[in-house]
C-alpha cells in the first residue's frame, strides 16, 4: 500500500535508544546462557574456556543482528522495508539472519575456537549453524508476532496473565481523526486507507519509548493504554499527543501533496479501573472493559462541544506532572452523555512553540 515517502533521518531520542538497548541487553543475556549450555554439550562438559568461547561466538553472531533489527528494521530508517508485502519482508529478514549467521560462525571458528578449529569440527560447525539459526528464528518470530498483535500481548497470552479476568488501573488515550467521513468522500476509500495507514505509522512513532501500547484501532480512531501501576507519572501520554502533532506538522507538505489534506486529530485521556481478560475462541484477544473505557470515549466526544483538541479528566491529570510549556485549562463541569455523574475536564495545550516544547519534553523524559 502506498504512503508517504520515507521520512528524513530523525535522531533517535535518548529514551528510545535506552529502551532498545535494554531490550537488546536482556535478550543477549538469555542467548549467552543458552550458548554456554550448547557449548558445554559440544565440548562434552563445562569449562570456563568453552563458556567464554561460546559467549564470544554468540556476541559475534547476535550483536550485529540485533543492531540490524532494533536500529534499522524497527527504526525510521527501516520504515520502507517494514511496508513491503509481509511474506517478502519475512523472507528477506530471515535471509539476512541466515547469511550473517553462516559468515559469523566461520569467523568465530577462526577467532574463538582455535586456529585449527579443534573443537568446532565440521559436524559441530553445522550444529552451531543450526543452533544459531534456531535461536534467531525464535527471536525474529517473537518480534514479528509482537508487531502483528502488539508488544507484550504474546507474553501475556503465554503467561496466562489474563486467562482469568483481572482488575487493573489503566490510563486510556483515544486519538480520533477529525473529519474522516468528509476526507474519505473527497479522496476515495483506497487513498483514505493509505492516509489512515500513514497516520497510524506516525502514532506508533510518537508512542515509541513512552511505555504505552496501542490497544486497538476502531475505524478512524486509535486507543492507547498504559498500566498505571507501571508508571508513576502519565506525562508521557501528554508527550505522545504533542509529539504526534509535531510529526504531522513536520510532514504536512508531504501529506498535502499525496492526499490533498493534512490530518488533524482530537485526543482524550482518562484513567481508572478496568477489567482485563481473554475473550473469544476462534479469534482470541485480550480486551479491556469497564466504565473507564466508555468514559474516555465520551470525553473524546466532548472535544467537539468544548472546541478543544485535547481533553484530560481530573483523574488522569492527578497522575501527571505537566512539563514546562504545557498548561491545563479547567472546563465547565458537565455530565457526559449517558452518564449521571458530573466530571471535571481540563484542556491541555502548549504555551510555547512546538519545537521548543518538544525539546523540553525530551529533557523531562530522559531525566
Amino acid at each position: 500500500m502506498s504512503g508517504l515517502p520515507i521520512a528524513n533521518f530523525e535522531p533517535m531520542s535518548r529514551k528510545v535508544f535506552l529502551s532498545r538497548l535494554r531490550l537488546m541487553g536482556a535478550t543477549m543475556l538469555v542467548i549467552f546462557a543458552a550458548s554456554v549450555l550448547f557449548g558445554a554439550t559440544l565440548g562434552a562438559g563445562f569449562s570456563w574456556h568453552n563458556a567464554g568461547t561460546s559467549i564470544g561466538t554468540a556476541a559475534l553472531i547476535g550483536l550485529p543482528i540485533f543492531i540490524f533489527e532494533l536500529f534499522f528494521v524497527n527504526s525510521v530508517l527501516g520504515a520502507g522495508f517494514r511496508r513491503w508485502p509481509f511474506s517478502r519482508f519475512v523472507v528477506v529478514r530471515f535471509a539476512v539472519w541466515f547469511a550473517w549467521t553462516f559468515v559469523a560462525t566461520q569467523l568465530s571458528r577462526i577467532c574463538f575456537w582455535g586456529a585449527g578449529g579443534e573443537l568446532l569440527s565440521d559436524a559441530n560447525f553445522w550444529w552451531t549453524i543450526l543452533f544459531s539459526f534456531s535461536v534467531g528464528f525464535s527471536v525474529v518470530s517473537v518480534l514479528t508476532l509482537n508487531r502483528l498483535i502488539g508488544p507484550g500481548v504474546l507474553r501475556n497470552f503465554l503467561l496466562g496473565r489474563y486467562h482469568s479476568p483481572r482488575d487493573e488501573q489503566r490510563a486510556l488515550l483515544f486519538i480520533d481523526l477529525v473529519g474522516s467521513t468528509a476526507i474519505a468522500e473527497r479522496i476515495g476509500a483506497t487513498r483514505f486507507l493509505a492516509l489512515m495507514n500513514q497516520f497510524v505509522y506516525d502514532i506508533g512513532a510518537a508512542l515509541e519509548g513512552s511505555g504505552g501500547a496501542i490497544y486497538r484501532y476502531v475505524g478512524d480512531e486509535a486507543i492507547i493504554t498504559w498500566r498505571v501501576d507501571e508508571t508513576c507519572d502519565l506525562f508521557r501520554a501528554v508527550e505522545v499527543v504533542f509529539h504526534l502533532r509535531a510529526r504531522i506538522m513536520a510532514r504536512s507538505q508531504e501529506y498535502r501533496s499525496h492526499f490533498g489534506v493534512v490530518p488533524d486529530f482530537r485526543a482524550a485521556l482518562h484513567a481508572g479501573p478496568v477489567v482485563v481478560g481473554e475473550m473469544g475462541d476462534s479469534r482470541l484477544e485480550i480486551v479491556l472493559l469497564g466504565d473507564t473505557v466508555n468514559t474516555t470515549a465520551r470525553i473524546e466526544q466532548s472535544c467537539r462541544e468544548f472546541d478543544r483538541d485535547f481533553l484530560v479528566s481530573a483523574e488522569a491529570l492527578a497522575l501527571i506532572a505537566l512539563p514546562d510549556g504545557v498548561e491545563s485549562e479547567p472546563m465547565p463541569i458537565v455530565a457526559l452523555k449517558g452518564k449521571s455523574r458530573q466530571v471535571q475536564l481540563y484542556a491541555v495545550r502548549s504555551t510555547v512553540p512546538e519545537h521548543a516544547m518538544r525539546r523540553g519534553l525530551e529533557r523531562v523524559s530522559s531525566a
